[in-house]
């Protein structure tokens, strides 16, 4: 696989990845620091993935200098490729809150409660898929095994993300024909219809951006989204920094209130909504 650019089917281009690398820092910071303040410790996992993404684009420009270090490559490709999956776990632990905010858990088609744990345990499945065939992929001995790991965790992604979107899409129209949908007061900075509007618009990202990476890696590491790096910014850095982006704006405790719903319990009942501001 080594080449004239080392590993890489390219000449990486180091000025856009250390670009890359304090755009998303930037963000990773600030979502960091929102998270502390209002004490919304359930964004732990969307942090992490943030500050990995700006530790991947880091090891990446570093990696671009010295384009034969097996380690430094599969750093890069794994801090980028993995957090998608730490932003879809936030994603559906704030799905839980959000229906037990409303006080409305007979709209979700699975039970709030459930729905963390059933989609977060099929997150964290595709996180160590897609871990493992990514390392695997640098090798050139286990290249196309890895390939295939890596396609795999992204299918099982793609499978429970598909189907969260549709139990959030049918949540959104059973509360549309709801007295609730007009009920609920606004607590906080946002009202609740547009944190879910705002999750609408993140999934459809994230799963776009996993088409994206399924395309690119069945065309093998000589491919032609593979062999051009620019493919790699317009569909997978761009699109995960909007989704950062995009949560600095309707923050999940401007809608619950600061420290409310931290913790989701074993029934409904164990949510306290008087802590809501």
């Amino acid at each position: 696989m080594a080449g004239d650019n080392g590993i890489y089917p390219y000449k990486p281009n180091k000025n856009v990845a250390i670009g890359a690398c304090a755009l998303f820092g930037i963000s990773a910071l600030y979502h960091l620091f929102q998270m502390v303040r209002r004490r919304a410790w359930f964004y732990t996992s969307f942090v992490i993935g943030a500050l990995m993404m700006t530790i991947g684009y880091g090891f990446r420009f570093v990696s671009a200098g010295t384009p034969d270090s097996l380690g430094l490559y599969i750093g890069q490709s794994l801090c980028i490729i993995l957090p998608p999956s730490l932003y879809a776990a936030t994603i559906y632990m704030i799905y839980g809150r959000l229906v037990i905010f409303v006080d409305s858990p007979e709209a979700s088609l699975i039970r709030p409660t459930r729905v963390t744990k059933i989609f977060v345990c099929g997150d964290i499945l595709a996180f160590l898929l897609q871990a493992g065939g990514g390392g695997q992929m640098a090798n050139a001995k286990t290249a196309d095994m890895g390939k295939n790991i890596m396609l795999f965790g992204l299918f099982v992604q793609l499978l429970f993300f598909g189907f969260f979107l549709i139990i959030s899409l049918l949540f959104w129209k059973r509360m549309r024909s709801s007295p609730k949908m007009y009920s609920v007061p606004q607590y906080g900075k946002h009202h609740w219809t547009s944190l879910l509007k705002l999750m609408f618009a993140a999934a459809a990202i994230i799963i776009l951006r996993c088409l994206f990476r399924v395309v690119e890696f069945s065309q093998g590491h000589d491919g032609y989204l593979v062999s051009h790096e620019v493919f790699m910014y317009i569909f997978d850095a761009a699109p995960m920094f909007s989704v950062q982006v995009m949560f600095h704006f309707v923050y999940a405790a401007d809608v619950f209130g600061a420290g409310s719903l931290g913790k989701l319990g074993d029934s409904e009942s164990n949510i306290d909504l008087n802590q809501r501001r």
